[in-house]
């Protein structure tokens, strides 16, 4: 008998994230966590972000297969070989009523051991671009749900139950600013900063620089810059940042890593980061005007569509990576402003009121056609 609902999501948060999300809309319906279990590869972003979620899962040692070297192809095409008969045979065994991919290499080596097995398989893109793995999938697939489609009022990413329970208002925003160790009476402004988990080099230099400009000429004191380095990053943007704190001429407060960096997002009058899906879906759903930053390279250069669609709607302005620096980010951010509205008067809460749920939406179809 066909039971629970397996999810194939690694790599990224921006795979992950939404996968956690639509587990949670199944949980909302009844489904008992023990039903809900995950596909994951080893890397150290899975090992976080699973370390307080409930969901039992099988890690895979599965990497990319690209690239012209014919020693690692042929290492990674034995690693996606080996992965997918390792399922094949967990899935004979635990026979789930369906298997979602959410995108990469893991998602090709789920979707094919379902196959095999004559099990459903559902696919759901979050990127503007469909993926390599997840474009094979959905040639199998019973179901494929596309984001960023033009008759959706949002992005359609599915949204992790705290961000869309999430309610921003001045009493929050007080709080975080307060939480920040700043008088929220004397902040009139609050811009966000980051560029990933790992962190981006290029959004980090550029703004840690203009920053430093900025306390040289004395400008901005009423604007508070919360900037998350990224751990691969903070040793070596930290002191910077911390002496601009300690003169004081800046208000900035610097970190490696934010848990809850969709909370200082929704409340901020301006973001600065790059273009991955969940970002965009987020700023989507608040209603945050950013300066998005896209990663160059992205696979089938996703980000830059990502952040075109948003920029598609007056909410963004993008600024290339290559020409990203001092100088062009507060060209941005001035621009953005001007186009914009701040915190306290733009209409907040207008994308909590739309109907559609993506997350909901995907766990109703899983819900209503393959019994787990």
């Amino acid at each position: 008998m066909a039971k629970g609902y397996v999810f194939a999501a690694a790599g990224t948060a921006g795979h992950i994230y939404p996968a956690v999300a639509v587990a949670e809309a199944l949980l909302e319906r009844g489904v008992d966590p023990s039903a809900v279990s995950f596909v994951t590869s080893r890397r150290k972003v899975e090992q976080e972000i699973f370390s307080t979620l409930p969901y039992p899962r099988i890690d895979l040692d599965v990497s990319g297969v690209r690239g012209r070297n014919p020693v690692r192809l042929a290492q990674s095409l034995w690693r996606l070989a080996a992965s997918t008969l390792r399922l094949r045979a967990s899935f004979s065994q635990t026979h789930p009523a369906a298997v979602v991919v959410f995108g990469g290499y893991i998602s090709l080596a789920a979707a094919v051991a379902a196959r095999s097995l004559w099990i459903p398989i559902v696919v759901v893109e979050t990127n503007s671009v469909m993926g390599r793995a997840n474009r094979f999938a959905s040639r199998l697939a019973t179901r494929t749900f596309r984001s960023f489609e033009e008759d959706r009022p949002g992005s359609g990413v599915p949204l992790r139950a705290p961000v869309i329970s999430f309610k921003p208002d001045l009493a929050m925003r007080r709080e975080l600013v307060a939480s920040l160790g700043f008088d929220p009476d004397r902040v009139q402004r609050l811009v966000s900063v980051f560029g990933g988990s790992l962190g981006s080099r290029r959004i980090n230099e550029a703004a840690v620089r203009m920053l430093e400009e900025d306390a040289a000429g004395a400008t901005g004191e009423g604007t508070l810059y919360f900037v998350v380095l990224g751990r691969r990053d903070e040793a070596e943007f930290s002191p910077r940042l911390d002496r601009l704190a300690t003169e004081g001429k800046i208000k900035v407060v610097a970190r490696g890593y934010e848990e809850r960096l969709y909370a200082f997002m929704a409340c901020s009058d301006a973001v600065v980061c790059r273009a991955g899906s969940n970002t965009v879906a987020e700023l989507d759903f608040f209603g945050v005007p950013a300066v998005l930053v896209p990663l160059p390279g992205s696979p089938g250069d996703h980000q830059t569509k990502n952040a075109s669609w948003l920029a598609g709607r007056g909410a963004a302005v993008m600024l290339g990576d290559a020409g990203c620096d001092a100088t062009s980010l507060r060209r941005a951010l001035g621009e953005l402003g001007r186009k914009a509205a701040s915190f306290e008067t733009r209409q907040v809460g207008a994308a909590w009121e739309r109907e559609a749920d993506s997350a909901a939406e995907v766990a109703d179809y899983l819900g209503g056609h393959f019994a787990g």
